[in-house]
């Protein structure tokens, strides 16, 4: 028997009812008015939502630093600004073209070593003339003449007869220097008229509006910004896990609002839960155009609300920004207005070179020393040479205290000293307590002898002591218990017209343990 009928289930044509879809109908409405009303999302006030915003702008634009155009805030990303260092300009490759044309206005033959480009020798501190690899490989020509190195030419043009005419595309002032070698980190300041925009222990990377702290508000009686009055539509706060405006309405499942549980020493979470649960479609947002390089401040704020009323922040002080608390805000010394903050032109994924130095830092409190431990010089990696590679001779090993032989023993003095690891002592230096720069001495032969090499990173000096000893000094408090490292390497970015900026940053970051080197105790030596 055969049957001519089967049972099946066939798929339902999709509806094409856009008016079911926004009713967003639900089984159970009462169900879901009892969970609004616990989530406190059925609270209502007499107002009506803003639909226009009428705001005053004020810009006032920043100055460059120090009065060159290259450094103009404006156009040139912040981070080139303070991180530069003297000689940024001079790259490989214009230390040898103009060391090739300042050959025609000097006598090569009479010019001292420091004038050429050479490889760098062990322990070398002349880190304007010193090529690191590749680049090496222009330290001489085929002739057996050296490269001329244009960036030493030039700082010495002046003794020298180069003429600056015919070259005014080289800077005739190179950058000052913000990096504090006893603090290890940047200070930079920005002038907006007669205001003070100060950069306070940056550590390197990225500079934003909280970077920057102001000595005072701006006054009425300031230089006139450029003001102007822009009309705007406002868009409401959005957010993962915000309840949504809408009833009938559930909020997304993958996100789950008791993750984040009221703790009393986090208070921004206390506040992050009050905002999801009571007053999450109250927060409403509105665009403000200006340029990069500016400090911005909004002076009038006027609400349109959908009932056709106008609210002012003048007449009405809770549109006005809070005066009293904020949970972020740029620090002001003498309370500025917290309406102001400073737009920065961005660097949009700057390119890192190779690390050019690499230094770690850390107290030992075994020998109550500082360590610093090049790790990285002149674009090369250095190792820590071990006991036999260091012609030096080990501890000797524990005897047996039965039947030990008679043996013929010397006096040998403890010392642990090794390439690249260089003590810094904590004294007394023009009045304060720092971690001074040292060297291990050898005091077993006729004369007193170095024990390792001088610093040859440029990370472990100080030019403002003018090479005066110590040579570099630390404070004390910059350390932390876990050590430092300090990197330098070359950043390349875009300015807003799309010129590129090259400079050389320094950067730091914690260490989780610090380097220790034990010096070792005086021993008796079996002959």
């Amino acid at each position: 028997m055969y049957f001519d009928h089967h049972l099946r289930l066939e798929p339902r044509q999709p509806q094409r009812d856009f008016d079911r879809g926004v009713a967003a109908e639900v089984a159970d409405p009462v169900w879901f008015l009892g969970r609004q009303w616990q989530l406190g999302e059925l609270q209502g006030e007499d107002a009506g939502s803003p639909v226009r915003v009428r705001a005053t702008v004020a810009r006032r634009r920043l100055d460059p630093v120090g009065g060159d155009p290259r450094w103009d805030p404006t156009r040139v990303p912040p981070e080139a600004i303070i991180e530069s260092e003297p000689g940024d300009w001079w790259t490989i490759g214009r230390r040898i073209r103009y060391g090739a044309r300042f050959r025609a206005f000097v006598d090569a033959a009479a010019l001292p070593a420091e004038c050429y480009l050479r490889r760098p020798p062990p322990g070398s501190r002349a880190y304007g003339t010193d090529l690191p690899a590749p680049y090496d490989a222009f330290s001489s020509d085929a002739d057996g003449v050296g490269y001329l190195d244009g960036w030493q030419l030039w700082r010495r043009r002046a003794e020298l007869g180069i003429p600056e005419a015919p070259f005014a595309e080289i800077p005739a002032v190179e950058p000052d220097d913000a990096w504090l070698p006893d603090q290890l980190c940047y200070q930079a300041e920005f002038r907006c008229a007669e205001h003070t925009f100060t950069v306070e222990r940056h550590d390197g990377g990225r500079v934003d509006w909280y970077t920057v702290d102001g000595d005072r508000p701006f006054a009425e009686a300031a230089a006139e910004p450029v003001a102007g009055t822009v009309s705007v539509f406002p868009a409401q706060l959005t957010y993962p896990g915000a309840p949504h405006a809408r009833y009938w309405q559930i909020e997304d499942a993958a996100v789950d609002l008791g993750g984040y549980p009221p703790d009393r020493s986090h208070f921004a979470s206390m506040l992050l839960t009050d905002l999801l649960s009571t007053h999450g479609t109250e927060w409403f947002l509105f665009p403000i155009d200006t340029e990069a390089g500016h400090a911005v401040t909004l002076q009038a704020v006027t609400v349109l609300d959908g009932f056709g009323e106008e609210w002012s922040s003048a007449a009405s002080p809770e549109l006005a920004p809070p005066t009293d608390w904020s949970l972020f805000r740029t620090d002001q010394a003498e309370g500025a207005d917290f309406n102001t903050l400073l737009v920065w032109p961005t660097a949009v994924g700057p390119l890192s070179g190779a690390v050019l130095e690499e230094v770690i830092l850390g107290v030992d409190e075994y020998s109550n020393l500082l360590w610093a431990v090049e790790r990285r010089v002149n674009s090369r990696d250095v190792r820590t040479p071990s006991v036999e590679e260091r012609g030096g001779l080990p501890l000797p090993p524990r005897a047996d205290p039965v039947n030990v032989p008679v043996q013929d023993y010397r006096y040998l003095l403890g010392s642990d000293a090794v390439p690249y690891w260089h003590p810094y002592q904590l004294d007394e230096f023009e009045g304060r307590r720092r971690f001074l720069q040292s060297r291990l001495v050898d005091y077993t032969g006729a004369e007193a002898a170095l024990m390792e090499p001088e610093p040859a990173a440029r990370l472990l000096t100080d030019p403002r002591l003018g090479g005066a000893q110590p040579v570099h000094a630390i404070d004390p408090a910059t350390v932390p218990v876990g050590g430092l490292v300090l990197r330098r390497r070359w950043q390349l970015a875009r300015a807003t017209d799309g010129q590129p900026v090259l400079w050389v940053g320094r950067e730091r970051s914690p260490l989780l343990a610090p380097p220790a080197r034990h010096l070792r105790f005086d021993v008796m030596q079996p002959r």
